[in-house]
């Protein structure tokens, strides 16, 4: 059986040492033999009570000492311990620890088990303005990241130090206690839970089990369900179709998210940025000419150009542009209309982003847009704010690759649930339904987006799906929806709630449904002239 590694971070006064006197409690009776690793002394000691015991050992290191694989391999060779509890120093980088322990010679003898943050509550905003990158970095590795001396803040104040730690380590557990000893019940109440109910939770999971099965086997000699199944295997290849073709593109946005989040600097973006509105508004344009991302992997792009400070007009600019007037699109959209309806796409798309963005211009959001005050920190991953300060090509190489990761699952799982929800649509509701309440111009132009935002198609090839329309609908709603849809749809909707407010996403909304709308009502009066 391997090694179990305990590692508790944190800063001095945190109140680590003293939490591993209370976890240490759980131990004693326990016949394992323990190693303490000790990087750093602050004022509390660990008790002699119960490190004078034959099955505890400490090792304190010196100054200059560090855990590298040798000093490892001679703790198991020396003391042959079941357990290992490493109280780190919580101004070296854990990553660098961790990379240690992830080493071929190490993790064959050892596994890490469990990484306790502590964090002094009373400090968590100076430290965040001293040793950021540090603590960010900790809170995002933490198993369970401990809130201590929490009595000694209010109550507002403790619940949005929680909502800060959740944005910056969404699968962490947080535990709010007013004083190092109150961790050991904690514990011991979580062990009394798992105990008590793990087996009546397996016999109830047994026996739902055996009675979904009992109906469902009945269900299907009653009923004939040919017909579901049929529709299931549809939906089941319409969904997987839509994912193929949105993750490729994905992907690349994440990429480019991650050059951005990780290589420019918000100091860059303000130095390099026009100050003029009106030129802004041109460059966001042109970026979006030569960004080859279509709507799947645009948000993270416009999350990140959030974060480093780009102007909200500007990003909502090229949000909305770059979807519709990048080469790929105009280029699927040409091979499938001509010429004419891709310049007059691209004209629309330009038109309708611009308005929008002076909108956001002229009414600038009062509040912040970003979910869980995350511009606070640039970045929720433990990728950025020189947490991996190295300048070799190989450590940036990697960083890129695993912040992309990070932002891939983080806003991947939104795409998802977005695929099946189209699916859902495209294959249960007749299509003879639209077909019949857009016999009317207006109706048309507004059924056709409401289409594009259901049916979440890719921007790079939604002119060939907006083609089987033709026959059915107008110009203008064919072109409502080709813009449209790549401005908004159901899956850019549910990524956008990952990195945005929900008062920026409903005003976003509401103000685009408005001007794309009115501009394709004018373009329809254009061409019936």
């Amino acid at each position: 059986m391997k090694i179990q590694i305990d590692i508790f971070t944190g800063f001095l006064s945190s109140g680590k040492t003293t939490l591993i006197n209370e976890v240490l409690q759980r131990y004693i009776n326990i016949e394992e033999n323990i190693v303490i690793v000790q990087c750093e002394q602050g004022e509390e000691e660990l008790e002699e009570d119960i490190i004078d015991r034959k099955n505890i050992t400490v090792e304190r290191l010196s100054k200059n000492q560090t855990i590298d694989v040798e000093y490892m391999k001679e703790i198991i060779k020396t003391y042959k311990p079941n357990r290992i509890i490493i109280e780190h120093n919580g101004m070296a980088k854990i990553e660098e620890l961790l990379d240690m322990l992830c080493r071929r010679g190490i993790r064959r003898y050892c596994i890490v088990n469990r990484i306790i943050n502590v964090i002094d509550s009373r400090q968590f905003h100076m430290l965040m303005g001293i040793v950021g990158p540090n603590l960010i970095s900790q809170i995002s590795y933490g198993n369970i990241n401990v809130l201590n001396y929490t009595d000694r803040i209010s109550a507002d104040k403790l619940e949005g130090l929680k909502r800060e730690i959740s944005s910056i380590n969404k699968s962490g557990i947080i535990v709010d206690i007013e004083k190092p000893e109150d961790f050991q019940e904690y514990m011991e109440y979580n062990n009394r839970k798992s105990i008590g109910t793990s087996t009546d939770n397996g016999l109830a999971l047994g026996f739902l089990v055996f009675v979904i099965l009992f109906l469902a086997i009945n269900i299907i000699r009653v009923i004939d369900l040919s017909d579901y199944m049929f529709k299931l295997q549809v939906l089941n290849t319409v969904f997987i179709s839509i994912l193929m073709e949105a993750f490729p593109f994905l992907l690349l946005g994440v990429f480019i998210s991650s050059i951005i989040q990780l290589f420019v600097t918000q100091d860059m973006i303000i130095k390099y940025f026009p100050k003029n509105k009106i030129i802004s508004f041109f460059v966001a344009i042109i970026g979006g000419m030569f960004f080859p991302v279509c709507d799947c992997a645009i948000v993270p792009v416009t999350s990140s150009l959030t974060k480093k400070g780009v102007p909200l007009h500007a990003t909502v600019t090229f949000m909305l542009a770059a979807p519709i007037i990048n080469p790929i699109v105009l280029m699927s959209t040409y091979y499938a209309f001509g010429y004419k309806i891709a310049l007059a796409r691209m004209t629309i798309g330009i038109i309708v982003a611009t308005v929008t963005g002076i909108i956001f211009l002229i009414f600038p959001e009062e509040k912040d847009i970003l979910v869980k005050d995350m511009n606070s920190y640039l970045c929720n991953c433990a990728y950025c704010n020189g947490v991996y300060d190295n300048d070799k090509i190989l450590s940036k190489i990697s960083s890129i690759f695993k912040h992309a990761g990070e932002e891939f699952f983080s806003v991947g799982k939104f795409l998802i649930i977005g695929a099946f929800i189209t699916a859902m649509v495209q294959v249960f509701i007749p299509k003879n339904i639209f077909v019949q309440i857009g016999e009317f111009e207006v109706m048309s132009i507004i059924l056709m987006m409401g289409l594009a935002f259901l049916f979440s198609v890719c921007s790079s090839s939604d002119a060939f799906i907006a083609r089987s329309f033709s026959n059915q609908f107008s110009k203008s709603s064919i072109m409502g929806f080709m813009v449209f849809g790549a401005m908004l749809d159901i899956k850019n909707l549910l990524m956008l709630s990952e990195s945005f407010s929900k008062r920026f996403i409903i005003k976003l909304s509401f103000i685009l449904c408005n001007v794309a709308f009115s501009v394709l009502c004018f373009y329809h009066i254009i061409i019936q002239r």
